[in-house]
């Protein structure tokens, strides 16, 4: 799906009420640009889906899609300008640089100031502002719109589009061999990484070096009978309530399940 071209449809439904002057049709207006950053929020997500996790998809708020852009990379909301050149001297940057152009992206900040606010001139004023005489103030939502018309825009408009540049990692998963491909943070040292295709977890830590190591998530296990009490190795996704699996060597059957010990 070309959530670029969704934007601009609707970011051009949005200009055309605002230009036909009424108050009446603001609201449709404001709903119009809701949808617009809803579309390009989800683009910048469908940038990093490699990275993004599954268990995200079906999240529809922008702010929530946008917040978990920024645990992958912090600067997934701002915006960046993108610059070549050729290196006289390896390692030191091009004394001249050709620019392709600025990126401007829907950042988290706008979404806050604007998306819940449009979405308030999309419903019956509740009882207490009724009983309070206050009314829709048409003035400040056609301010509003007319704001994050401009600024979105100037968003879809940029020369380049969904940048996701950086350093990173990778592995054949050690339980599937998917190949697992993430981001090197450059907040954290450490992070949780799951494969996309099956159980396995792993932990992600950062040198200084630039070197990374993958430490895969798993327990060891006992059979829970005495006479035998072989070890198996799981990974901690799937110590879970219910979870069975039968000895390879005793070949008894072992659960997982809560229990209260008296002391």
């Amino acid at each position: 799906m070309n959530y670029t071209e969704i934007a601009r449809e609707h970011l051009k439904a949005a200009t055309e009420q605002l230009e036909i002057g009424a108050d009446s049709a603001l609201k449709y207006a404001a709903l119009e640009l809701r949808m617009a950053m809803e579309a390009i929020t989800y683009d910048r997500a469908a940038a990093f889906k490699e990275e993004f996790p599954i268990e995200e998809y079906d999240t529809w708020q922008p702010r929530k899609v946008m917040a978990v852009l920024l645990e992958i990379d912090p600067m997934a909301d701002k915006d960046s300008t993108i610059a070549f050149g050729l290196e006289e001297e390896n390692g030191v940057p091009a004394k001249k640089m050709t620019s392709l152009g600025v990126e401007t992206v829907l950042s988290m900040r706008v979404l806050k100031k604007h998306y819940d606010a449009l979405g308030s001139f999309l419903h019956i004023p509740t009882i207490r502002r009724t009983k309070e005489g206050k009314k829709i103030d048409y003035s400040k939502l056609r301010k509003r719109g007319e704001e994050i018309r401009v600024y979105l825009d100037k968003v879809l408009s940029s020369p380049v589009f969904n940048s996701t540049l950086g350093a990173f990692s990778s592995i054949e998963c050690m339980e599937c061999g998917n190949k697992i491909r993430r981001r090197i943070s450059q907040v954290e040292n450490t992070i949780n990484v799951e494969c996309s295709n099956c159980v396995a977890s792993y932990r992600v830590s950062y040198s200084r070096a630039n070197q990374s190591i993958w430490e895969p998530m798993q327990k060891e296990i006992e059979c829970a009978n005495r006479g035998c009490r072989k070890k198996i190795v799981v990974w901690e996704k799937e110590i879970r309530q219910g979870a069975n699996w039968t000895c390879p060597e005793c070949k008894g059957k072992n659960s997982l399940v809560l229990g209260v010990v008296y002391e």
